[in-house]
């Protein structure tokens, strides 16, 4: 009996344990995940709600969606502004899941509404009004970025303010107009219009991501700046080869700061065997890879660097930017923007301000580093080997006249048989202090990344410098 007692008494606090643990992790949950939940396009009190969504706004007040007397959801008049923004604003049905609309819904609803004053509304016939976002985006900006979009292309174009964290445009192409889901008829509509591929493309870098690579070589042995590497157009090792420029180029005899202007894959694909898998991976991780980013404004894909390499060849390709090494747009442009504030890698953000219906503040966007990614020596050199690339490498069409660009090509495959053109890649900031904007383009299919991508980067420096000051 007296066993028998024992077991009923294990068993209970057993029980009140698991329970605890439980109702622990579901606090935790809610408190980590509850907004995400609240806006989700399932959630029935969304469909139940009978509040007017409020107003969603640029950095400078511009109206981008708001709701008319009659309850309908009104978007930007023109057309080309509509569709540049739509990823980026969203839509009332959902569609664009990583959309303002969607993401806060429950703000723009204002679900979390006390009862005195819903019933203060309820008494005074006053339809409830929910609260209206801000977002740090320029309308002007984003349209005419897109405007200059290679015609007949899909991609991204990500701006942001690298001291502040601010993001000033999110292109995403194609895009699509929020009316043709509101009117339930999506003709028209392109196949992945509705990804936002700023946030939500994960792409093969190819040689923008030689900057993290510089970085690893730069932090474990900054004596590598003296090292002379050789290329003959090719380099054949254990296991596999490695070319630049289909093995067309023989860069010779070339320093660290040459192969880097140059885009020398010869020399990064030895650099990360010089460097090994370890490190290479443990620099990518502080760089971001590998992590599950949890940004309070928007959800974005995680980047990835092969966590186990198989062989020197999976170690070489990664150096590189190719093999299994993925990244998004808005990722790149944060890490060009680490490279030009000193090491310092800003968390991103989009909403400015949110505002109740009456007029009050409930929240400011405020600026946060995200962490210290290199040391400030290593971002040094790295800016100064990216001017070098605008002023004389590969990246010379991405120069503004009049500023200081510094800039990164990539090239990256897309299929084993080379039967696709490579995705082109920029990424590149100012060195300006009046203008310390950093940007990423990535063009599918988009060919060497010093034409097109290079050259709408620098027309979206050149808006950002117009549209933003």
């Amino acid at each position: 009996m007296k066993e028998l007692r024992r077991n009923m008494r294990a068993i209970g606090t057993l029980l009140m344990v698991l329970f605890i643990c439980a109702g622990a992790w579901y606090g935790v949950t809610v408190y980590t995940q509850g907004d995400t939940w609240a806006s989700d396009v399932y959630n029935p009190r969304l469909a139940r709600s009978s509040s007017d969504r409020g107003d969603i706004t640029d950095r400078d007040g511009v109206v981008l969606a708001t709701t008319d007397d009659e309850g309908n959801r009104v978007y930007l008049e023109n057309t080309a502004a509509r569709r540049a923004l739509s990823q980026t604003v969203g839509d009332t049905a959902g569609m664009s899941g990583a959309g303002v609309e969607t993401f806060f819904s429950a703000t723009l609803l204002d679900l979390s509404t006390g009862l005195t004053d819903r019933l203060s509304e309820l008494f005074n016939d006053a339809r409830h009004v929910g609260s209206s976002v801000q977002i740090t985006v320029d309308a002007q900006l984003q349209t005419a970025i897109a405007a200059a979009f290679p015609s007949g292309y899909k991609g991204a174009v990500c701006v942001m303010n690298y001291k502040t964290g601010e993001i000033l445009a999110m292109v995403s192409l194609p895009n699509y107009d929020p009316y043709a889901v509101s009117s339930d008829s999506e003709e028209g509509v392109a196949d992945t219009a509705y990804l936002n591929r700023c946030l939500q493309g994960l792409y093969t870098p190819g040689s923008v991501f030689k900057i993290v690579t510089l970085a690893s070589a730069l932090d474990y042995d900054p004596s590598v700046v003296n090292q002379i590497f050789t290329c003959s157009g090719t380099w054949e090792y254990e296991g596999g080869s490695i070319v630049c420029m289909s093995g067309r180029t023989a860069h010779g005899n070339v320093t660290l700061e040459q192969a880097f202007t140059k885009s020398c894959n010869v020399t990064f694909g030895k650099l990360a065997y010089q460097l090994g898998a370890e490190r290479l991976r443990a620099t990518a991780e502080a760089f971001g890879f590998n992590e599950n980013f949890k940004f309070g404004d928007f959800v974005v894909y995680n980047s990835s660097f092969p966590g186990e390499m198989r062989n020197m060849n999976s170690l070489v390709w990664a150096g590189i930017g190719q093999g299994e090494v993925l990244v998004t747009p808005l990722h790149m442009a944060m890490i060009s923007g680490a490279v030009a504030n000193g090491g310092v890698m800003m968390q991103p953000y989009l909403v400015k301000n949110i505002t109740t219906s009456l007029g009050q503040t409930t929240r400011k966007g405020t600026s946060s580093a995200y962490r210290q990614v290199m040391s400030s020596s290593t971002a040094s050199t790295i800016a100064k080997y990216m001017y070098e690339t605008v002023k004389s490498g590969t990246a010379t069409k991405g120069a503004v006249p009049g500023y200081t660009v510094c800039g990164k090509t990539g090239s990256a495959e897309t299929s084993d048989d080379k039967t696709k053109a490579t995705n082109a890649w920029y990424t590149g900031f100012l060195f300006e202090n009046d203008h310390p904007y950093a940007v990423a383009v990535v063009i599918e299919e988009g060919g060497a990344g010093g034409n097109l991508a290079a050259e709408t980067a620098a027309k979206a420096l050149q808006y950002a410098i117009q549209y933003v000051g």
